[in-house]
């Protein structure tokens, strides 16, 4: 095996500097777009949408190079911490830079106007001799292939995650959930077209799911005074590791309608509800995507009118993830 790898400490100094330069590209580039598509004090979606290109690789590159941070962070922390199981994080942190980075600089190099940059901007980044020396090195056939490699000896472990004892305990309970329920049912349910069994979401309503991104206030398992982002996170990724459709996306549905009625909803209407939602009865399903629009939700088309005893809705909808076994839209 080829030792293409380097002090840790240094090759965490160096993808630091290179990402932080490309950052500082991204941020002159969004200037340039936000100057060009503002209506006043606020960015004006017609004009926004004039830039649709551009909009999007930005999009991509910040957040390539925002992963990239938090991976750093994390390797740092990981050495600080347990410096004898740092390695192979720092190794994997550092070649997901080199990735983000030279991913950002080729969607920028593609059309160096567009994004207010010209090539010697882009070049003065990446191409001087230090952010070169490592960009090679860290891209290099043998450091990838020394790296995935590892990977399949340590089969799949990619190295201490540093969570919390509770958040912990959460991935390991969803986990076997996923291995035990979701994963010998997934085939079938996806082959078959199948609306989500009650062997899966009878157990996910026992062990609280619906509940994690609500309120105690409201019924739910979230502490009122701050949100559980970590623990939303563990759980959607190893119900999505069973199935991303037969699971995965379950948890995803009564937290965006949970942070939509926390945010914007009545007093009246958190109280209603919330405790319903935390409790998964009823189920929820969010139906934004249209036609030509997608789930652009500045975009949406549709449009409620209000009547007596309700509102009328008139509009189309692509698709609704859920909706058959949904007693309550967010539209």
């Amino acid at each position: 095996m080829i030792d293409v790898s380097n002090d840790g400490g240094q090759s965490l100094s160096q993808a630091a500097a290179i990402l932080n330069d490309t950052q500082g590209l991204i941020d002159r580039a969004l200037a340039v777009l936000k100057s060009k598509t503002l209506d006043g004090d606020r960015v004006s979606p017609a004009k926004l949408d004039g830039y649709q290109l551009v909009s999007y690789e930005l999009s991509l590159c910040w957040a390539e190079c925002s992963a990239s941070s938090f991976l750093l962070a994390h390797a740092r922390r990981l050495r600080e911490e347990m410096p004898e199981a740092a390695d192979f994080t720092t190794r994997l942190a550092a070649l997901f830079c080199a990735e983000a980075v030279t991913n950002s600089a080729a969607r920028m190099r593609t059309r160096p106007a567009d994004f207010g940059l010209t090539d010697l901007d882009i070049s003065a980044v990446t191409s001087d001799d230090a952010a070169a020396a490592f960009l090679t090195e860290q891209l290099s056939a043998g450091n990838i292939a020394a790296i995935g490699q590892e990977v399949l000896d340590r089969d799949g472990d990619l190295g201490p995650d540093l969570l919390s004892e509770h958040h912990t305990m959460m991935r390991d309970n969803f986990h076997r959930f996923a291995d035990d329920v979701v994963a010998p049912l997934s085939e079938e349910i996806h082959r078959e077209d199948l609306i989500i069994p009650d062997a899966i979401l009878v157990p996910l309503k026992e062990m609280g799911m619906f509940a994690l991104s609500i309120p105690e206030t409201y019924g739910g398992l979230q502490e009122d005074d701050k949100e559980d982002t970590m623990g939303m996170i563990v759980v959607t990724e190893e119900l999505s590791r069973g199935s991303l459709g037969a699971a995965g996306s379950l948890i995803t549905r009564p937290e965006i309608l949970s942070r939509a009625l926390l945010k914007g909803g009545t007093e009246e209407q958190k109280q209603h509800w919330l405790p319903q939602l935390a409790v998964g009865e009823p189920l929820c399903a969010v139906a934004v995507t249209e036609p030509n629009y997608g789930s652009d939700v500045a975009g949406v088309r549709l449009r409620a009118t209000a009547t007596e005893g309700g509102w009328i809705l008139n509009g189309a909808k692509t698709w609704c993830t859920f909706g058959g076994k949904a007693g309550l839209l967010m539209v």
